[in-house]
C-alpha cells in the first residue's frame, strides 16, 4: 500500500511534464495556450463591454461569474501542461497572469460590483466605483503585457508564428480608450449633478437653510467643469457627449438666477404664505423632472458613443 501511495504521488507530480511532452512541437504546444487565451478573451470582452455600456447590473454580475468560471478552468487546464522541454517561461508567465486576472475579477471587480447599485446616488459613490474598476483594469493590462512578452520570447526562441487576433486586440484597446474617456466626462457631469441632488434632498427633508450656499457652490463648480470639459475635448471627432454635458451644465447655469435662486429664497424664508411655498415646491419638482430626463439622456448618449466606437472598422 505504501509503495502504491508513493507511485501515485510521483505520478501526480510528473503529470505536467508528461502532458507537455505529448506536444509534437513548439507550435502545437503554444496552440494550447492560444486556445485557452481565446476562450478567456471572449468572456472578458463581454464583461468589459457590458460595464462600459452600463448594462443591467444582474447581467454584469452574470458575465463576471462567467469570467471567473473560465479563469478557474483555464488555470486548471494550463496547470497540467507544464514546461516545454524544460523551458517553463511561457507556462509560468501564463499562470502568473491568470492569477492576476483572478485577483482582479474576484477582489477588485467584486468590490466594484458591491458599489455598483449605489454608484449614481452620489459623486463620492461613483468615484469609489470607478477607482475599484480602474484598479482591476490596470491588473488586466499588466497581466496581458506579461502574457505578450512571454509569447514573444517563446516565438523568438522556437520560431513560432503567433498569429495574434489583431482585430480583437484593437477592439480591446478601443474599449479601454473609450471607457477612460467617458469615465472622465461622467465624473465631471456627476460632480456638478451632486449639487442639484443636495438641493433636492434639502427640499424633500425641509432642511432648506443652506440652499443659497449650495447654489453658490454649484455656480463655482460649473465654471471649473466648463474648463475641464474644454480640456478633455472630443473623442476622435465625436463631440456628442461633450456637447450634451456642456448643454446640461449651461442649462443649469442659465437657470440659477431665473429659477433656482428665487425658488431657494422662498424655501429658505422662515415665514411664507402657503401659496408662495406651494408654488416654490412645484417649481422645484418641475426642475427635478427635467434633471431626471437629462440623466436618462446622458446614459443614452454615452451608450451610443461607446457602441459606435466598438463597431467602427479600422
Amino acid at each position: 500500500m505504501k509503495r502504491l501511495f508513493v507511485f501515485l504521488l510521483l505520478t501526480c507530480i510528473a503529470l505536467p511534464s508528461l502532458k507537455a511532452q505529448r506536444y509534437k512541437d513548439a507550435r502545437s504546444y503554444y496552440r494550447e495556450f492560444q486556445s485557452q487565451s481565446r476562450r478567456l478573451n471572449v468572456k472578458n470582452m463581454r464583461y468589459l463591454e457590458a460595464v462600459a455600456q452600463g448594462s443591467d447590473e444582474r447581467m454584469v454580475a452574470k458575465y463576471r461569474e462567467m469570467v471567473l468560471d473560465q479563469l478557474k478552468e483555464t488555470k486548471r487546464d494550463l496547470g497540467r501542461v507544464g514546461a516545454y522541454k524544460e523551458d517553463d517561461v511561457l507556462w509560468k508567465e501564463y499562470m502568473k497572469a491568470i492569477d492576476m486576472y483572478i485577483e482582479a475579477y474576484s477582489t477588485d471587480f467584486g468590490k466594484a460590483q458591491e458599489l455598483s447599485a449605489e454608484k449614481y446616488t452620489s459623486y463620492e459613490n461613483l468615484k469609489a466605483y470607478y477607482e475599484a474598476s480602474s484598479v482591476a483594469e490596470i491588473k488586466l493590462l499588466d497581466a496581458n503585457f506579461k502574457i505578450e512578452k512571454a509569447e514573444d520570447f517563446f516565438a523568438k526562441t522556437y520560431k513560432v508564428d503567433l498569429r495574434r487576433d489583431t482585430a480583437a486586440i484593437n477592439k480591446a484597446a478601443r474599449l479601454d480608450d473609450i471607457t477612460v474617456y467617458t469615465r472622465d466626462l461622467a465624473l465631471i457631469y456627476y460632480r456638478v449633478d451632486a449639487h442639484l441632488l443636495a438641493i433636492f434632498k434639502a427640499v424633500d427633508e425641509n432642511n432648506t437653510d443652506t440652499l443659497s450656499k449650495v447654489i453658490t457652490d454649484l455656480r463655482k463648480d460649473i465654471r471649473v467643469a466648463q474648463s475641464e470639459i474644454e480640456e478633455v475635448g472630443d473623442y476622435k471627432g465625436d463631440d456628442d457627449l461633450v456637447d450634451f454635458i456642456l448643454g446640461f451644465i449651461e442649462g443649469i447655469d442659465e437657470s440659477i438666477d431665473e429659477e433656482l435662486r428665487p425658488t431657494a429664497e422662498v424655501l429658505e424664508a422662515r415665514y411664507q404664505d402657503q401659496e408662495s411655498l406651494a408654488d416654490a415646491k412645484d417649481a422645484m419638482a418641475d426642475y427635478k423632472a427635467w434633471h431626471d430626463d437629462m440623466a436618462l439622456d446622458f446614459f443614452e448618449v454615452r451608450k451610443e458613443m461607446i457602441l459606435a466606437e466598438l463597431e467602427e472598422e479600422y
